[in-house]
């Protein structure tokens, strides 16, 4: 496969450039190993730690929590106009 060259310029005066040189120059692989692996980072997050410590916090907090169903009380019935003047007619009779 073709081999692809860059150029990366670090201004030392920017806070950010500055820290990322360090960073490099700590870093225990290559230069070009440490760059790659940050661009993949970079662009193809892995969000399973992330998505654990949400899943575990969670599992913790509900951990004590006890869930229980609510008390269904009785629905009124509800009664038609027909069933309505038919009660009204045997109201009549009494």
């Amino acid at each position: 496969m073709k081999q692809k060259c860059i150029s990366v310029r670090f201004y030392l005066e920017n806070y950010a450039d500055r820290r990322a040189w360090e960073n490099l120059q700590k870093a225990d692989t290559s230069r070009n190993q440490a760059i790659i692996t940050a661009i993949n980072a970079y662009f193809e997050p892995d969000d399973t730690k992330t998505s654990e410590l949400i899943r575990k916090t969670i599992q913790e907090c509900l951990q004590n929590i006890s869930i229980t169903a609510p008390l269904t009380t009785n629905p009124r019935s509800v009664v038609s106009e027909e069933e309505n003047a038919l009660l009204d007619s045997l109201d009549d009779f009494l």
